[in-house]
């Protein structure tokens, strides 16, 4: 019994040491820390923005099967699984339609159920396609 207690004396020992020495190489040796400033001078890197082609996105729209799920006039296409993208698209914005198809869970069409459109789209489309898909689902 005294061997168990010395025992795990020096195991508290050993570990209050280990958790000191934690401490203490995360204390002090930066100095002191300031905040950034909140005003960014100068411009911020940014990607150009992807110009969408409308007639290539209705080549995106049949070629990626959308129209198996989605009626949409302009692609001749008459699916029932999802929402007629006439009526659901009407005056929404690129955005929307974008993250529509990036992220189809963020918002469910009344009357429909989540996780049905795949979640794959973001990924698997590029950024030209993706812009050529949302040109055409959203010309006027």
């Amino acid at each position: 019994m005294l061997v168990r207690l010395a025992a795990v004396r020096r195991l508290i020992v050993v570990v209050g040491g280990v958790a000191v020495l934690a401490v203490a190489a995360g204390c002090g040796g930066e100095g002191t820390v300031k905040p950034l400033p909140e005003t960014v001078v100068g411009k911020t890197p940014t990607r150009p923005a992807v110009v969408g082609n409308a007639a290539a996105g209705k080549q995106v729209f049949v070629s990626t099967g959308c129209g198996g799920c989605h009626t949409f006039k302009a692609a001749g296409t008459t699916g029932k699984i999802g929402p007629d993208l006439d009526k659901y698209l009407t005056g929404k914005p690129p955005a929307f339609v974008r993250e529509s198809i990036v992220n189809p869970n963020a918002e469910i069409a009344k009357g429909y159920n989540a996780n049905i459109m795949p979640a794959t789209y973001g990924s698997d489309l590029s950024a030209k396609q993706l812009a050529d898909l949302v040109a055409f689902l959203t010309q006027k």
